[in-house]
């Protein structure tokens, strides 16, 4: 499964231009241990309003505002830098670098 992430589809896809992809793209928390927050705003400040446990997949903005990634199809925000970029396959989720 490693060798997808050699495509060139994957590699040649810089930060800055995967914040420019319409849509979102699947993330999952990543070393969380207990629980990744979702917050109103992107801000450590804000209400929370819900979380996410340890390996759950969800749709997001590549674009991180303030340290963190809206999420899409539901309300809030979590910390961008606890979360990692998936591709869903026929064999499962397959994280991407």
């Amino acid at each position: 499964m490693d060798t997808i992430q050699q495509e060139p589809l994957f590699t040649e896809l810089t930060p800055e231009a995967a914040a420019t992809v319409e849509g979102g793209l699947l993330y999952t928390t990543e070393q969380v241990t207990t629980r990744l927050n979702i917050r109103e705003r992107p801000t450590t400040k804000s209400d929370k309003i819900g979380y996410f446990l340890p390996g759950q997949v969800f749709d997001a903005s590549a674009k991180v505002t303030n340290g963190f990634r809206k999420l899409l199809g539901r309300t809030g925000w979590v910390s961008a830098k606890f979360t990692q970029r998936v591709l869903n396959t026929s064999r499962g989720f397959i994280r991407l670098t």
